[in-house]
């Protein structure tokens, strides 16, 4: 009777432990995608292409363009307790126009992980980068922690190679940010994240048009990896 008893009762506890175990991020792999190391480094070359117009007629086409090139490098620093209590590192960017010139501190920013998330604190507005766990039903505010209208952020593709200035990466994500496609603005942002490596590419689109669909002014944003490494 007690052996009956015994094995009843480890019976019960395996599929009451079987039941209540929920997936970490760290054993599934979700982390990798926004890794913190401190001493990593990723280089980003940045093109911007802004659309202008020479009067206040919203229905002209640009009517000028200007084409902005340059790098970034952010390099993870230490690491600090935030004010929520919650381990976090603080992240340095550093800018220059082009691959001879030396690097010039710009700003710090933060970012950490959260059992459930990876935030980033960028020019002092904090923002919800990744959603865990990750799949294509996974929906989230962006912008629930600033000031900021409510911004939708979904998964586009999950664990998919990817390939960003001859750089392979054998799994990435893709969160798509904003998609606003009208008949008088185009506003598109997305990111992308390589396992392993973290932010490898951005877009961030915001322009107007008119009528017959031409560009009157606004903006194009795109950020590519071009190298990374550890110090």
């Amino acid at each position: 009777m007690k052996k009956i008893w015994s094995v009843a009762i480890l019976t019960l506890l395996f599929f009451s432990c079987k039941k209540d175990h929920v997936e970490s991020p760290v054993a599934s792999g979700y982390y990798g995608y926004f890794p913190l190391e401190q001493d990593s480094w990723v280089v980003y070359d940045v093109d911007s292409v802004v659309h202008l117009t020479d009067d206040d007629l919203t229905n002209r086409p640009d009517t000028s363009i200007a084409v902005y090139h340059f790098q970034i490098k952010e390099i993870i620093d230490s690491g600090f307790m935030d004010g929520e209590g919650n381990q976090a590192f603080r992240i340095s960017r550093y800018k220059r126009m082009n691959d001879t010139l030396p690097w010039d501190f710009q700003v710090e920013w933060t970012a950490k992980l959260t059992a459930t998330s990876a935030q980033r604190v960028e020019d002092n507005i904090r923002y919800v980068k990744l959603s865990f766990p990750m799949n294509k039903k996974t929906s989230w505010n962006g912008n629930a922690y600033n000031n900021y209208v409510r911004e939708d952020y979904s998964y586009d593709d999950i664990h998919v190679p990817s390939t960003i200035n001859t750089l392979y990466f054998d799994s990435t994500v893709t969160v798509l940010q904003l998609l606003d496609d009208n008949l008088i603005h185009r506003i598109y942002k997305a990111e992308k994240y390589a396992n392993h490596v973290g932010l490898v590419y951005k877009q961030k689109d915001s322009l107007n048009i008119n009528s017959i669909g031409q560009v009157t002014n606004g903006v194009e944003f795109k950020e590519s990896i071009l190298s990374f490494g550890h110090n």
